[in-house]
């Protein structure tokens, strides 16, 4: 028996095995009788070859005693064992075994005492992100979510990384060891979701109070409002469904996502439904969740008309809560519609720069605020005349019902009979009464109609968030399959979004400077690492820092340094 070392090619591990020469006939073949361990460096290879000899030693002494022969004393073996192990030093004995000794800053060759032509740059690295955003993370307080160390740093290294790159967490493992010189194992990004999920209750009550700590007096407005997430799959479970999809995708399953912000887009709450969940009734019960977890005290609620029932009011108002809630003008009762139609209930005013008319109204014993603006009015009517066009397309002026996409708006300006369906005009005529018109319910005792409207005017801002978090974050589609990871994937790019917000936030106090060009900046400020060819010492060369790179850092009263300096390895 002897020791082997043998490789895989374009593998840098080595494995160290113990084999045996074997005759089969005419022929010798080598047979692996232990395998002894994988090493990937010289010292790591020497150190497994004694155990090799060792186990061959103790081999020899089991055979002989097995086949009944004089076996060799204790003396003898160690004796043996000892005259191998000494080969295998003497082969060795210009090489240091274990590990190597720790280097430090004194000991690596200055700037000064470095030439070029001694040098060549191993990695680079982009330190923009973890400098600026990392900093903000650990101000939000993520750092103190969890308590193991090592977790603390992958959380934080996955939500700088989703802020940036947003993708898989097999993609994400990637890009942080190419593009920041981070190493994980793979497999503790899954393992770190089932703890996350733990923490999503304290994630939740860390959010809200950064953000409200952010407000001069208190956060006096919320807006709230729903979207969906789909999956890769058609498999259901308690939170999976089948619902109606905001995304159109009507053959897979999805969750629903509730989302309340303040006035500059800050995160205040989220909360995560069954698919099927109406909209309707998402407003209620993340109202009751929230109350468990977080102090909203007297706020102000703005949302669109999917918000708008009986329940919810009833329930705002029995809270203490105030609301500006759009109203569905064309479900009013009909007397009331009438002096909705009417012109001489409105008088012209300036809504921002616009020319609008504005009127007030009741509605069980609530405000109506309506307002028409001609803007609006020739976005409505363009918007009907392309539904229009697409019906003459597919039916004429009559065809078969089984051409028509209900989704599509197409039913409200149609008339089916006989299993035919046919372009109603009176239809059309009576819905353009109704262009440039949009209402809101309001229990507010502001007496100015345009500061309420001014309010509801900045319900954008909830769906610019929605925007962010299904495109710049890529919230969805979701591959995760587990009830728990889903929920702790969703608190993952909550927390991102949060970090976005802020750092969106913080910039824009200073200076203008849109969150994709932050986001730009800071991946572009990086540094190389080059290695001396003959000492192996390591030296960081910071690289471009530009004028709004600049501008971002001071935001945060950070400095960086421009010096080349030596690092450790």
């Amino acid at each position: 028996m002897f020791v082997r070392v043998t490789s895989t090619p374009k593998s840098p591990r080595k494995s160290v095995k113990v084999v045996a020469s074997i005759r089969e006939g005419l022929k010798v073949r080598q047979q692996m009788v232990h395998h002894v361990g994988i090493a990937t460096n010289e010292a790591e290879i020497e150190k497994l070859k004694l155990l090799g000899y060792e186990f061959i030693a103790k081999a020899k002494r089991q055979a002989e005693i097995e086949s009944g022969q004089q076996a060799l004393p204790v003396s003898s073996l160690t004796s043996e064992i000892d005259s191998l192990q000494e080969q295998a030093t003497s082969k060795i004995s210009s090489k240091q075994l274990g590990r190597k000794a720790k280097k430090h800053l004194q000991d690596v060759l200055s700037i000064q005492q470095v030439t070029l032509d001694k040098i060549i740059e191993d990695e680079r690295t982009i330190e923009g992100v973890h400098e600026v955003a990392g900093h903000l993370y650990d101000e939000l307080g993520y750092n103190n979510i969890l308590a193991n160390k090592k977790d603390k740093e992958l959380l934080r290294d996955l939500v700088l990384t989703r802020l940036v790159t947003p993708t898989s967490k097999l993609k994400s493992w990637q890009i942080l060891d190419t593009k920041f010189a981070k190493k994980y194992d793979l497999n503790r990004f899954y393992r770190l979701l089932d703890t996350l999920h733990t923490k999503i209750d304290n994630i939740k009550r860390h959010t809200f109070e950064k953000t409200k700590s952010l407000m001069p007096k208190k956060v006096d407005i919320v807006f709230f409002d729903v979207t969906t997430l789909y999956f890769e799959s058609v498999s259901t479970d308690e939170l999976r469904e089948f619902g109606f999809s905001k995304d159109h995708r009507f053959n897979t399953i999805q969750v629903v996502f509730a989302l309340a912000t303040n006035s500059d887009g800050l995160p205040i709450g989220y909360e995560l439904f069954n698919g099927s969940k109406a909209e309707v009734k998402t407003l209620l019960e993340s109202l009751e969740l929230w109350e468990k977890n977080i102090d909203i005290q007297s706020v102000c609620f703005v949302g669109d008309r999917a918000m708008m029932s009986d329940a919810n009011l009833a329930k705002l108002e029995a809270k203490g809560y105030s609301y500006v809630i759009a109203s569905k003008l064309r479900t009013m009762p009909k007397v009331l519609q009438q002096e909705l139609l009417s012109e001489a209930n409105y008088t012209p005013t300036v809504i921002g720069e616009e020319l609008a008319w504005v009127g007030e109204f009741k509605y069980k014993d609530r405000r109506l605020i309506v307002s028409y603006k001609t803007s609006r009015a020739k976005n409505d009517a363009k918007k009907r005349e392309q539904i229009v066009t697409k019906l003459k397309k597919r039916i004429g002026d009559r065809g078969d019902t089984k051409k028509l996409i209900s989704n599509q708006g197409t039913l409200k300006y149609t008339t089916t009979e006989n299993a035919e369906t046919a372009i109603d005009n009176d239809k059309i005529s009576k819905d353009a009464e109704w262009d440039g018109l949009h209402g809101v319910i309001t229990n507010l005792t502001e007496p100015d109609s345009k500061v309420i409207l001014g309010r509801y005017a900045r319900l954008w801002v909830i769906e610019e968030s929605f925007r962010l978090n299904k495109h710049n974050l890529e919230m969805r589609p979701i591959y995760h399959f587990k009830k728990e990871r889903i929920e702790a994937h969703i608190a993952l790019c909550y927390m991102t979004y949060a970090l976005l917000r802020h750092l969106q936030y913080r910039v824009s106090i200073t200076q203008k400077i849109s969150i994709n060009l932050i986001i730009e900046e800071l991946m572009a400020v990086q540094a190389s690492i080059y290695v001396h060819k003959e000492t192996g010492d390591r030296y960081r060369v910071p690289g471009k820092f530009s004028h709004n790179a600049a501008k971002i850092y001071k935001a945060f009263n950070l400095t960086r340094s421009l010096d080349a300096q030596p690092v450790l390895n």
